[in-house]
């Protein structure tokens, strides 16, 4: 979901130059300074994104658990009906029929928890309650951290003290990432299906939806202070940030585990600073209408 009005600055490159991995790009600020960085990411070891398909995981899964069974339980005939992936057993040993079928059950969560692990999903809960499968995000930034480093650096402020810093590098990498253009993936344009485009590919192709954009500046903020705690907060069609950050009486903030967390809009293309969010945004927060995931440095080596 793009967000703009009529009574908003909306934020505007000036330019945009990928020569062989030299990035050169020129924005306009929340304050109407013109602004221009030049950097190169470091190499990245994080894999090309997939799209989700379950028709793909479910037919990857039982070829890998058929394989599997057939060596565990040579008396038993496994036999798998497509396309609805249902599975018949024969043998001449019931006792070995039971035993294989409840070695199917538990093997076949495991292979699905190691496929969502392998291609960067997770299951998930939505704000309608029920169970779904995304990519998970925050995994996806905290592995982008490191090849990130370059640019993390440029964007990083100072302070008179580490709070001011927070803060002060806090609103400036929300500038920037604002002002990257929104392209939503579902799109022709885009990328086919429902997808996210990693750190590295918003930042290379210029461009990257909502939930993009915020995975973008969990990463850099995560790279620059792995301490401050994030939320990646989830609303119907759209994705928003929340950093523990001082909240002012005019701003926009969530409490979520004990701690209370400034919101903001990663995605633009209204330059909203920290605290201020688009009004569809607050209707569906204080409505309740969210998901959140904790961004937890310690469990990917912060």
């Amino acid at each position: 979901m793009s967000l703009s009005g009529a009574d908003q600055v909306l934020a505007a490159q000036s330019h945009f130059i990928n020569s062989a991995g030299l990035l050169n790009v020129g924005w306009q600020d929340n304050k109407g300074e013109p602004q221009q960085l030049s950097y190169q990411l470091a190499a990245g070891a994080l894999p090309p994104l997939i799209t989700y398909r379950p028709a793909r995981m479910q037919e990857e899964i039982w070829q890998s658990l058929l394989r599997e069974a057939n060596d565990q339980f040579p008396e038993v005939q496994f036999s798998l009906a497509r396309p609805a992936f249902e599975l018949s057993l024969k043998s001449r040993h019931q006792d070995k029929a039971q035993a294989a079928m409840a070695w199917v059950k538990t093997r076949r969560a495991e292979l699905e928890q190691a496929w969502l692990r392998q291609y960067y999903f997770q299951y998930f809960i939505p704000p309608d309650g029920s169970r779904a499968i995304k990519q998970d995000h925050v995994r996806i930034a905290l592995e982008s951290r490191s090849e990130l480093a370059p640019l993390a650096d440029l964007l990083k402020q100072s302070g008179a003290t580490e709070l001011e810093a927070y803060q002060n590098t806090t609103a400036w990498v929300l500038d920037f990432v604002q002002n990257i253009p929104y392209l939503l993936l579902d799109e022709p344009s885009g990328r086919g299906g429902r997808g996210l485009l990693t750190p590295r590919q918003v930042l290379e192709q210029n461009s990257g939806d909502c939930d993009s954009k915020v995975t973008l500046m969990v990463a850099l903020l995560a790279q620059l202070f792995p301490e401050l705690p994030q939320i990646m907060v989830f609303v119907p069609g759209h994705a928003l940030l929340g950093v523990a950050l001082p909240v002012q009486s005019n701003q926009e903030s969530l409490m979520w585990e004990g701690q209370r967390y400034l919101l903001m809009e990663p995605t633009g293309p209204a330059e909203l600073p920290p605290g201020q969010l688009a009004t569809s945004s607050k209707v569906l927060v204080d409505s309740g209408q969210l998901s959140i995931q904790a961004v937890r440095t310690e469990e990917v080596g912060g």
